[in-house]
């Protein structure tokens, strides 16, 4: 049986659990946004995940960086914070 996705529900979900404080939900987000060509909204949501200790968004954030869509001060600063985040676990 093939279940049908429905992204808006999803989007839903996603965001109250980011609220909440879900750190996969708020990188989910951001490829949500990504995928949507919204660079500005993902990087945000990126930020936020990295910083709290997503390996995975900070990937997304180097990425970013690279491509230019990120300033060095940003990538830098979230670096950091998701360096602290780690040393904290």
């Amino acid at each position: 049986e093939i279940v049908e996705k429905d992204m808006k529900k999803a989007n839903h979900y996603w965001e109250r659990a980011a609220v909440g404080g879900d750190i996969t939900a708020r990188h989910n987000l951001g490829v949500l946004e990504t995928n949507e060509s919204s660079n500005n909204r993902a990087k945000k949501h990126y930020m936020i995940a990295a910083r709290a200790g997503y390996d995975e968004s900070l990937k997304r954030i180097r990425g970013m960086f690279m491509a230019g869509h990120v300033t060095q001060e940003e990538y830098e600063r979230t670096l950091r914070a998701h360096k602290d985040s780690q040393d904290e676990m």
